[in-house]
């Protein structure tokens, strides 16, 4: 179990918090204290985030101290990944005011700006009366929350950065004679191979046609390059569709099918990011390519037999995408511009992006990669890190590629067959190159209808 978190901590959400923290001299009477020191208090927000993350069910037990210091009640819903991700969306095309706070990835910034679903965050941080000096917004690491800002606006706040990598299992690697983990893709397909067993597969990354994309786009970076900071590698400057452009869109595609087909575990095609979690915890699985956030049920010997015989593992970069081929998903915590309470919002979301979260969260290892620089910095948190990961993190920070969805309206209405088209490689004989015609003919399309080509957005 987790420990709870201690209100005497004391958490910097806001002035009025600031001021009973340090001692601020009591009013008068009980009734005027309360509506002087908790200016939203009796205000009741729904803040919906993901379940089954180790960093959002810490910071559920941290909403009692944020409606003590506050008065402000929380109901705090977490829904798994799919849920989530159909849920939101829907809620702010729809404008319900119901929903206040919300975390997802940054990449879903062009899309929720473009329904006018998200809340402009820039009057809040700079309101001296809302927010301190003490929360101190620029010690968010500048090239993170730059992934929260488009327009030079602020939409969210980074959570943490995020990134994917490979989870592999040491004591796999030595049963099977494999010195080292791969450095190309050759060498993973060659490891994976050796690591299939009655007892085990080779290798595990989320198939289901609703998260497909997250780790197809991980093992594409070795194949596709980086064309720019707005859409990555999806559309150079003349929006053409680089991951379905010859020779290296079959290059992929086969590499993704013969991995999968082979050497991943039986029903991959349904595998959700719980199944991968599951299968590497259980030792049914010797390689694992996913996001970070979940190393610590990895670790956690009550939840995992793996917990001792873990390592982490970025692949270097490729010839064909030397610089920018890490994802790194920086995870933004937002306001839907729908809430019907926004300071009240405005007073969690700083609570729980503040640094004084963030090491306890980190602390407690429930967050690996937090946004804000002193933390990173910080020796208890440096403490807390896993053996193999700062090294594999270091390396992904240097190699960044920030956007997992193209940061253009549009970009979640890509998705379809990108995603279509990698379920087929998993699950059909389909020629790979007709798969990744069709895909390129589906993007094609989708682009055409919202009027592209149309000039090229500034980062």
């Amino acid at each position: 179990m987790r420990p709870r978190f201690s209100a005497a901590k004391g958490l910097s959400i806001g002035p009025v918090v600031a001021a009973l923290l340090l001692g601020a001299a009591a009013p008068t009477s009980a009734a005027s204290s309360t509506t002087a020191q908790q200016p939203y208090a009796g205000a009741t927000l729904t803040f919906e985030t993901y379940s089954n993350v180790p960093e959002f069910d810490y910071y559920a037990t941290l909403m009692d101290d944020f409606r003590q210091k506050t008065g402000i009640q929380v109901n705090y819903v977490q829904q798994p990944v799919a849920a989530m991700d159909e849920k939101v969306p829907l809620q702010l095309t729809a404008k319900d005011s119901t929903l206040d706070v919300f975390t997802t990835g940054s990449e879903n910034i062009g899309h929720y700006v473009g329904i006018s679903g998200v809340e402009p965050l820039d009057s809040y941080i700079n309101d001296t009366s809302q927010t301190p000096s003490s929360y101190n917004f620029n010690d968010i690491a500048p090239d993170i929350e730059a992934a929260c800002q488009q327009g030079g606006t602020t939409y969210c706040i980074a959570t943490h950065t995020g990134g994917g990598l490979l989870y592999y299992n040491t004591r796999m690697f030595q049963d099977a004679g494999i010195a080292a983990p791969p450095q190309t893709p050759d060498e993973l397909m060659q490891d994976a191979a050796k690591l299939t067993t009655p007892d085990h597969a080779g290798f595990c990354v989320r198939g289901d046609k609703s998260q497909v994309l997250y780790d197809g786009f991980q093992i594409w970076n070795w194949f596709i390059g980086w064309d720019n900071p707005v859409t990555g590698n999806y559309f150079d400057k003349s929006w053409n569709f680089l991951i379905g452009t010859e020779p290296q869109a079959s290059q992929f595609g086969t590499f993704y099918r013969q991995l999968l087909q082979n050497y991943a575990p039986k029903g991959i095609a349904t595998y959700l990011v719980t199944n991968c979690l599951q299968d590497f915890q259980q030792a049914r699985v010797a390689m694992w390519e996913d996001d970070g956030g979940t190393i610590p049920d990895v670790l956690d010997p009550d939840k995992s037999k793996v917990s001792d015989e873990t390592a982490f593992w970025e692949m270097p970069c490729q010839p064909a995408n030397p610089d920018h081929c890490a994802l790194v998903q920086p995870f933004g915590m937002w306001m839907n511009a729908s809430s019907t309470h926004k300071q009240a919002a405005w007073q969690l979301m700083q609570y729980l992006t503040s640094k004084e979260t963030q090491i306890s969260a980190a602390s407690n290892k429930a967050l690996l990669t937090p946004s804000r620089t002193s933390v990173i910095q910080d020796p208890s948190v440096i403490a807390a890190l896993p053996k193999t990961f700062p090294e594999a993190q270091a390396y992904i920070l240097a190699h960044p590629n920030v956007a997992l969805l193209p940061f253009i309206p549009e970009g979640v209405a890509i998705i379809p067959p990108i995603s279509d088209g990698l379920s087929d490689l998993i699950t059909s004989d389909t020629p790979v190159a007709d798969v990744m015609s069709t895909m390129k003919a589906g993007e094609d399309q989708i682009m055409a209808q919202a009027g592209y080509p149309k000039p090229f957005p500034n980062p």
